[in-house]
């Protein structure tokens, strides 16, 4: 997690977890989990507030059976409500708002530095303990800096060719946006290029980029590996069929860990359900509907996971501030 909004003062005042799910490629069910979790949490009397940041296709609401309407977060965006809250509506469900993503698409496809950095500010202070972000798909400078804010950040793909090869190349534009941060931070901007030079240009592994690096510049070596060693996401496999599908995960996982040389923690599988697509045609949420499902059962255990996980609990970002490029 790396923390892109707050400073020092203002991260003790800050209480809430921030959950993001991400991923390279449509269709893997991101918004699928995110309500599936945000449900879950719920029961088990969390408090939580589900925040639609798909910028291009909203549609989180609907997984919950809810209908678009005002307020949303086009509102916060616009000015129209003083802050992120006045957008976080109440759901049928026990213990869970959700801020609606807008049908104002041209307005907020493309989020200014100042908008972007207010909405970080404001998702850290929405008073709930567990604050899930579904995001939009691909590797836009939003995306990535709402994935780096939070804590977990889940990555969620299926067994697809096309959908593991996008979160590969999702993790490694977070892991370029990490480092550029730093150096930015750090002010060894030269960095950057010769980065983009060894790893894009001549399809260098970061490996082979940090060896290179340490020996001839060990200080910032070290301080970049660090920031990159603090990176951990979190991998879900989502519609597995069989068990090759489930070891599928593992792989991927352990070959993030030795190409990109982040600590990839693999939550595990989702089994695929036809009734999904049957909730969703008559807007119903699936978790709720088919609590006793194998899917059903999966959600439940990997939210408890990551809840009760010290590892998250106290996993503390540095401050990096976000810049205006």
């Amino acid at each position: 997690m790396v923390d892109l909004s707050l400073g020092a003062k203002e991260q003790f005042i800050v209480d809430n977890r921030i959950w993001a799910i991400g991923g390279g490629k449509g269709g893997t069910g991101k918004s699928f989990v995110a309500a599936s979790l945000g449900l879950h949490l719920a029961s088990l009397d969390r408090e939580v507030v589900l925040v639609d940041v798909d910028l291009g296709a909203p549609n989180l609401h609907t997984l919950l059976g809810i209908k678009a309407s005002h307020p949303d977060l086009g509102d916060f965006l616009t000015n129209a409500v003083p802050s992120l809250g006045d957008v976080a509506v109440e759901t049928p469900f026990h213990g869970l708002r959700i801020v609606k993503g807008t049908e104002n698409i041209l307005f907020v496809a493309n989020l200014n530095h100042y908008k972007k950095l207010r909405l970080l500010r404001q998702l850290r202070q929405l008073p709930a303990p567990n604050v899930i972000l579904d995001l939009g798909t691909g590797s836009s400078f939003n995306t990535l800096d709402f994935f780096l804010s939070a804590n977990p950040g889940i990555v969620v793909t299926t067994p697809d060719p096309t959908a593991i090869e996008n979160t590969y190349l999702f993790l490694k534009s977070c892991i370029m946006r990490v480092l550029k941060l730093y150096m930015d931070h750090y002010k060894i901007q030269d960095l950057h290029q010769r980065m983009l030079d060894q790893i894009e240009k001549n399809s260098q592994s970061l490996y082979g980029f940090f060896k290179s690096l340490m020996e001839t510049d060990r200080a910032y070596g070290t301080i970049l590996y660090r920031a990159l060693r603090g990176f951990r996401p979190c991998l879900v496999m989502n519609k597995t069929r069989d068990e090759h599908d489930v070891l599928l995960g593992r792989s991927v996982a352990d070959v993030v860990r030795k190409y990109l040389l982040v600590d990839m923690k693999y939550l595990g599988a989702v089994p695929y359900d036809d009734n999904v697509l049957t909730s969703l045609r008559g807007l119903r949420p699936y978790y709720t509907d088919h609590r006793d499902s194998p899917a059903a059962r999966a959600i439940r255990q990997m939210s408890e996971e990551l809840a009760y996980s010290i590892e998250f609990t106290l996993r503390t970002p540095p401050e990096i501030r976000l810049p205006d490029t």
